[in-house]
């Protein structure tokens, strides 16, 4: 591994001498070009902007052949910086760099990677960084994701309640099932609309809270549609198994999930499974205001397709790719054949959702023509127990049903390097020794998950112990 340590060994694009994240500042212009030279432009060179520090990912473990190399040049503060071109120009080895305006003085790379990886309460720290015009979305976003955490948080300590029971109760498939549920009472007009796209928090009669799309409905009366988790423990199986008409379930919020800038002349939708419950409203919608779209839909069978009630208005646009008789569905062809400014939403298996981003972006479509809705993201879950282990001190925690083993993990005082907390980047792996993992995120791949879990959003099931690398 020594010996690929080399310039360039990061992927990074410039190696300079004395410029490093301790004295270089976000919003730093730099002037490269001929010595002593002021103009830019052409063989003159260019100017530069430093917007955000780099985030290394898990690739670095095994480019280098080092386990946890990632975060520990988080650690380290030795990962880098990237820059935004104002002014453009011809540049060369052996040119000079020099910082020719500094408005960030506080803001070092360095400073900026202790409040985006150690300190990630300080709430005060984050509204400031936001503010922050020079510095990057990547990073802007992982204060603002902060900021909005914070704010959910606060909301569900004074969460509002609803009562709803269950009206009706029919099997949709062999692993899905529909709800229909029905206020006891409005406070408030009757039958107001519910946005398309939207979800409910639901709060069931054993404790747990889980969120799951609005299939159709208003305030009155609406329809979730519930695939049974093999590996549930509480949520889907009290709902398949023990939740019967009559009973009393609370609903709390209903919010907007994907939320498009409805720009699109053409909107295409892949979903695998159950996640055809995230846009089933949406498409009635379009449908019902003459807007185009398609629908590409993965199931293990035919028996599995659902809500083919609510959508058989528009079922010349649905395109079923039965797994049972080896149909598959070709995402980079779909997208390649795209309409002219057509905008792609996705919702399903974590895989399925990669799949679609990657070939989005390599077909040429731009980040805000990409929509997706994870729904095997959502960090809530079965409250568990968990044994860490660091070195010789072995912690035991008890990790709640709304809180993540990252989090529990922190609170108790263990450092714990992350990144993009959302399963994406692999930096929160952690080893499992023993125990059954509820994996969720892309940050690993099926080899590793049998010996490595991502904290931030996967979970354990019943007691699972855990190991931290140095």
């Amino acid at each position: 591994a020594a010996a690929r340590f080399v310039a360039g060994g990061f992927g990074e694009n410039l190696v300079v001498e004395e410029l490093n994240e301790d004295n270089i500042c976000v919003g730093d212009l730099v002037r490269i070009g001929p010595k002593d030279s002021t103009l830019t432009g052409g063989d003159n060179g260019c100017v530069l902007e430093v917007s955000l520090p780099r985030q290394p990912c898990f690739k670095l473990n095994q480019r280098f052949g080092v386990k946890n190399l990632a975060p520990k040049t988080h650690a380290e503060n030795k990962t880098g910086w990237y820059y935004r071109v104002k002014e453009q120009g011809y540049i060369s080895a052996g040119m000079e760099i020099r910082v020719i305006h500094r408005c960030q003085p506080r803001w070092s790379i360095a400073r900026l990677h202790h409040y985006v990886h150690r300190d990630k309460v300080d709430l005060d720290i984050a509204k400031e960084l936001v503010a922050i015009d020079v510095l990057g979305d990547e990073c802007k976003d992982v204060f603002k994701k902060r900021l909005q955490d914070a704010e959910n948080k606060a909301a569900q300590r004074n969460q509002t309640w609803t009562d709803y029971h269950v009206h009706a109760k029919t099997m949709e498939t062999p692993r899905i099932v529909r709800l229909d549920l029905q206020a006891c009472s409005i406070d408030g007009p009757e039958n107001t609309t519910i946005p398309f796209g939207s979800y409910a928090l639901v709060k069931l009669p054993n404790g747990l809270k889980r969120s799951y799309s609005i299939v159709t409905g208003n305030t009155s009366l609406f329809t979730l549609g519930i695939a049974l988790d093999d590996n549930s423990k509480g949520g889907s199986s009290y709902i398949h198994t023990t939740l019967n008409p009559g009973a009393i379930i609370q609903i709390g919020d209903i919010n907007r999930s994907i939320k498009s800038n409805g720009m699109a002349s053409h909107h295409i939708f892949i979903v695998g499974g159950i996640g055809i419950t995230a846009f089933v409203s949406t498409m009635r919608k379009l449908h019902k205001i003459n807007q185009t779209f398609e629908l590409h839909y993965a199931v293990r069978s035919t028996d599995e397709v659902s809500f083919t009630s609510l959508m058989s208005g528009f079922k010349n646009v649905i395109h079923i790719y039965d797994k049972s008789k080896g149909v598959r569905m070709n995402i980079p062809q779909i997208l390649h054949n795209r309409i002219w400014n057509s905008h792609v939403f996705t919702c399903g298996p974590d895989r399925m959702i990669s799949a679609v981003v990657s070939a989005a972006k390599d077909s040429g479509m731009a980040d805000d023509e990409i929509y997706y809705e994870n729904f095997s993201t959502d960090t809530t879950g079965d409250p568990f127990s968990a044994s860490v282990i660091t070195g010789a001190k072995t912690t035991s925690l008890e990790v709640a049903a709304d809180k993540t083993l990252l989090e529990v993990m922190r609170e108790a005082g263990l450092e714990v390097a992350s990144s993009c907390e959302t399963g994406s980047c692999g930096t929160c792996r952690i080893g499992v020794k023993r125990g059954k993992i509820l994996h969720k995120g892309t940050g690993l791949s099926t080899e590793e998950q049998d010996k490595e879990m991502l904290c931030c959003v996967s979970r354990g099931q019943g007691h699972i112990v855990v190991e931290l690398g140095d």
